[in-house]
């Protein structure tokens, strides 16, 4: 095997297994709003949300042994999640950050997998970016219905976002990493980091713009210290 394929295959076991693991958690998170979220039809979303991503985590494991990693069984491990989602969240403005920001992330990279010529791995994406367009709507409308309300809960909508930004977007990666650029030279994968991210900041931002919100969404700058295998 040469280098850079090496190289993009080491990546791509990076990705994949904390795709598997911040699905797991989303899942979790989801979970445990099913039965305090503000509505009961809130309540109900969350419940299904939270079964479409422990189901992605487990579909995605396996993509591992492709890649030449072998797993135990594809039980959960959720102890890499970003920070954002690694623990309970605090309150419902937080939920829909998570919703928004780290599953807006981590779909829109599995947008840029559809086609990779990983097969077992495009397979898994373009499914589940079938489901994910359901939590795009859950989450574009509860983002229109605080901004709209205004006042403190607004407030807090805009600064829990912003705080998951600052995790999820590191997520992907700096933009010039070897690795990931040989993923994306085989054809592993259709886009560099940066456009993952760009993607995502677009479509908030003019979410946000409409309901006459805005937050700051930048791009991270310093990359010391970040763990390739955790990512962030």
């Amino acid at each position: 095997m040469s280098t850079a394929v090496e190289a993009a295959t080491s990546t791509m076991v990076g990705l994949v297994s904390s795709y598997a693991d911040n699905k797991g958690a989303l899942g979790r998170r989801y979970g445990e709003w099913a039965v305090s979220a503000p509505t009961v039809e809130a309540a109900v979303a969350a419940a299904a949300m939270a079964q479409d991503e422990l189901g992605h985590a487990r579909a995605t494991y396996p993509v591992l042994a492709k890649l030449g990693v072998q797993r135990a069984d594809d039980t959960l491990d959720t102890s890499g999640a970003l920070p954002f989602i690694a623990t309970e969240l605090p309150d419902w403005a937080a939920m829909i950050a998570a919703n928004l920001v780290v599953d807006g992330i981590l779909t829109t990279w599995a947008a840029s997998v559809r086609d990779s010529s990983i097969e077992p791995l495009a397979q898994r994406a373009r499914k589940i970016l079938q489901e994910e367009g359901a939590h795009k709507v859950h989450a574009e409308a509860w983002a229109r219905r605080i901004c709209r309300g205004g006042g403190d809960d607004r407030e807090l909508l805009l600064r829990r976002i912003g705080e998951a930004w600052h995790d999820a977007a590191r997520w992907p990666g700096p933009d010039d990493d070897p690795g990931y650029r040989e993923a994306v030279a085989s054809g592993m994968i259709a886009v560099r980091p940066g456009s993952v991210r760009e993607q995502v900041r677009t479509w908030l931002d003019e979410l946000l713009f409409t309901e006459g919100c805005a937050v700051t969404l930048p791009e991270p700058e310093n990359w010391s210290g970040w763990d390739e295998k955790r990512r962030f």
